[in-house]
């Protein structure tokens, strides 16, 4: 009788799993995009339909943060994974509205080959959510910085590469720029997925 009256905290994890399952998704939709003769338009519209249901699975863990008392870790752990899973949906979402609007004529591999290996951060973020989630020691501290120096030497690379194309007419010299903008959202979003990948690394060390 005493232990149903005892306050119950809200499934945080669960939430923050959902929320990263979702986050995977896009990254995955995003990486299409990039495929020679993909449908843009249709992907882009999965992706932005993924993003308002990441908006509201947000929303929910800030109020149930705000209405519960007794959380499976610190609560700035839990605030920080979910504001940090949701810049990177963010960013997604302006990535896939550029690709969209552009409509490049080619795709360019470097671009192509760092969504790709952000796919497999991303991954390795799942597997330390889960890990935390079970308490177990879940670092992917060196198989993280291993694709992340994959991804600064393509995103170094793709930069170069621009430089190097020939901006003599108008349309090259309009290409060339909405490819700098492209990679532009690239870094950001290479940025917010590192920060991900931090935060989690601290909640582990605090919590496992």
């Amino acid at each position: 009788m005493f232990a149903s009256l005892l306050p119950k905290s809200a499934p945080f994890f669960e939430m923050l799993l959902e929320q990263n399952r979702i986050l995977c998704d896009m990254s995955a939709l995003l990486g299409r995009m990039f495929e020679k003769d993909a449908d843009k338009d249709s992907i882009h519209k999965e992706i932005s339909l993924l993003e308002e249901e990441a908006d509201k699975l947000h929303v929910r863990v800030v109020r149930a943060l705000s209405q519960t008392f007794i959380t499976p870790i610190d609560r700035e752990d839990i605030l920080r994974i979910n504001q940090a899973q949701e810049e990177i949906m963010d960013c997604m979402q302006s990535l896939s509205t550029r690709l969209h609007i552009f409509e490049f004529a080619r795709v360019r591999f470097p671009a192509a080959k760092l969504v790709e290996t952000m796919n497999g951060l991303l991954a390795l973020s799942r597997l330390m959510l889960e890990g935390l989630t079970r308490r177990e020691d879940c670092h992917k501290t060196r198989a993280f910085h291993t694709l992340r120096g994959e991804c600064d030497m393509l995103l170094a690379v793709g930069v170069a590469e621009l430089m190097d194309e020939d901006s003599s007419s108008p349309q090259a010299l309009m290409t060339l720029f909405k490819w700098s903008q492209i990679y532009d959202r690239i870094e950001i979003m290479l940025g917010a997925v590192n920060n991900l990948a931090e935060t989690l690394e601290e909640a582990v060390l605090k919590n496992v």
